[in-house]
This record gives structure tokens, C-alpha cells and sequence, in this order.
């Protein structure tokens, strides 16, 4: 029976553990999320069963089925919160850390252009190869692949709308972030963007994503290329080293517009390495020589 009191105000409880709209939907999309986190997910979620995503997120079905008439349409509003959990899952800060520590560990190099320059390249080689490797690795990058791919299907829904806005809004974060990564590598190797070049570090950048996840995408159909290696310039020696497909792709990018920074000074190398160990949470840059 329903309590009010003088003011005609029900002072009945509500129920204890009654989930709101909202409540539903994040376990929803977390359950179901959990899934694709792991495997990766493909165009469309085929493999997604509604009554095995409403068990796992431990809501009624009737409750479900109240916020979404059909699979369509919860998977319609899932693209959407994949796009923008993925796109967040794309960049870390272990490219970052790789540079430090190899920067320090060869102090022998820092005082000429040539050891810079070597190292650089060695950073080059090493980090495009992590990246790639890293990226066809990745269930978010796979993820965010098949989001990428339901916008050929455009027909003009608001759900498609807005998926299209969080990739551009998640590729804009990403393509800053490792902007960021590549003009402090520039900054603490004393190297510069040619004068003449207009498009700064993001177009450096967005050129050289590009060559990476378009080898990801090849290595579905064609790995025998795409993870082979192949005899190219020295870096820390004077032998050849193998390099990764990505990593040379990537030289081309570099060459045609990196030049060393003639006004640059050696001596700022420490304190700079010291700089960005701390913006990374790793405190401080390992010893010089370790």
C-alpha cells in the first residue's frame, strides 16, 4: 500500500537494487565491450548474442528490451561507445619510455651530430617496429578498424553520425599525442623539420600512422611481407641492420624532412631527458651509460 503524507507526498521507499536506465546501459555496453576487448571485434558484432551479453551484465532481459527493441538497435548505440573506447586504447606512453631509456644508455653519442643522428635512426628502427607489432597485436586497434569500416555502410542514421564524429575526435588524440612524440624526439636529438615544410609534426606524424596500420592492414591478407626483414642503414655500428618494413617507410618520411638543428647545444640533452622521464611517471631518466 502507497504512503503519503499531510502534503499528498508518497513517502514510500523505493525498491532496493533497481537499477536506472543508465545503470543498465553501462553494464550493457561494459559486457559486452569485455568481449570485443579481447578478440577484437568485427564489423557489425556477429558473433554478439544478446542473451549472453544481458548474463554477463546481470540485468533483466524485459529491462533490456525496454531500452532497445531490437539487437539492431543496441548494436547501433555499442558502435558508438566502441568508437570511443577504442580510439582511447590506441596510444601509450611506451614509445616515449623506449627513446629515454636507449637515449641514455649511449651518452657516447650525444656529442655530434653524426652519434645524434644514429641514434635517432636506431630510435626509428626500434620504436616503427614496436608500433607495428604492437598494432596488429592490439584487439583495440582491431577493434577500431572494424568501427572505422561500418561508416562504408553510411546510410545516413544519427547512430553512423556519431560514430564518425568519436573516430575523428579519438584519431585527432592519438595523432596529437604521438605529434608530441616525435617533435621532443626531434627537440632532444637537436633535429628539426625543414624550413620549408608546412604540415609541422602532425602531418609528420599522420604520414607515418598511415605506413604503419596500412602494413597492418596488408599483414591480414599478405604477413610474409609485411613481417619479414630487410638489410638497411646503420645505426649504433657501422654493419647494416635488419629493419622492419614500417621502420623503413618511415626512414623515407624522416629523410625527406628531418635536418640537424645547427644552433642546438649537446649539453641540453640531460636536463631534457630528465623533463619528459618525468612526464611519463617514470621519475627520473636512467644513468647515463646504463
Amino acid at each position: 500500500m502507497r504512503m503519503a503524507d499531510d502534503h499528498g507526498i508518497s513517502t514510500e521507499r523505493p525498491r532496493q537494487g533497481r537499477m536506472t536506465s543508465e545503470q543498465i546501459r553501462r553494464r550493457m555496453f561494459d559486457a559486452a565491450l569485455a568481449t570485443t576487448g579481447t578478440r577484437g571485434m568485427t564489423l557489425g558484432f556477429p558473433g554478439l548474442q544478446m542473451d549472453d551479453v544481458i548474463a554477463a551484465a546481470g540485468v533483466s532481459k524485459s529491462s533490456v528490451y525496454r531500452l532497445w527493441k531490437s539487437r539492431d538497435a543496441f548494436v547501433g548505440e555499442l558502435l558508438n561507445e566502441a568508437a570511443a573506447t577504442f580510439a582511447d586504447q590506441l596510444s601509450d606512453d611506451r614509445a616515449l619510455r623506449t627513446a629515454i631509456e636507449l637515449v641514455a644508455s649511449r651518452p657516447d653519442l650525444h656529442g655530434t651530430a653524426e652519434g645524434r643522428r644514429r641514434l635517432l635512426l636506431e630510435l626509428i628502427r626500434v620504436v616503427l617496429e614496436q608500433n607495428y607489432y604492437s598494432t596488429i597485436d592490439s584487439a583495440a586497434w582491431q577493434s577500431f578498424l572494424a568501427t572505422s569500416a561500418a561508416l562504408l555502410a553510411d546510410d545516413g542514421s544519427e547512430n553512423l553520425r556519431r560514430v564518425a564524429e568519436t573516430l575523428r575526435r579519438g584519431s585527432e588524440r592519438f595523432v596529437e599525442a604521438m605529434a608530441s612524440f616525435h617533435e621532443a624526439m626531434a627537440r632532444l636529438l637537436g633535429f628539426k623539420l625543414r624550413d620549408n615544410f608546412a604540415g609541422g609534426f602532425t602531418l609528420y606524424t599522420v604520414l607515418g600512422s598511415a605506413i604503419v596500420e596500412g602494413l597492418a592492414v596488408r599483414h591480414l591478407s599478405n604477413p610474409a611481407v609485411t613481417d619479414n626483414f630487410y638489410l638497411g642503414p646503420p645505426t649504433l655500428t657501422d654493419e647494416p641492420t635488419e629493419w622492419a618494413p614500417s621502420a623503413i617507410g618511415f626512414l623515407a618520411i624522416y629523410d625527406t624532412f628531418i635536418v640537424a638543428d645547427p644552433d642546438f647545444d649537446p649539453r641540453t640533452i640531460d636536463a631534457y631527458l630528465k623533463e619528459l622521464a618525468t612526464a611519463t611517471g617514470a621519475g627520473s631518466a636512467p644513468p647515463a651509460g646504463t
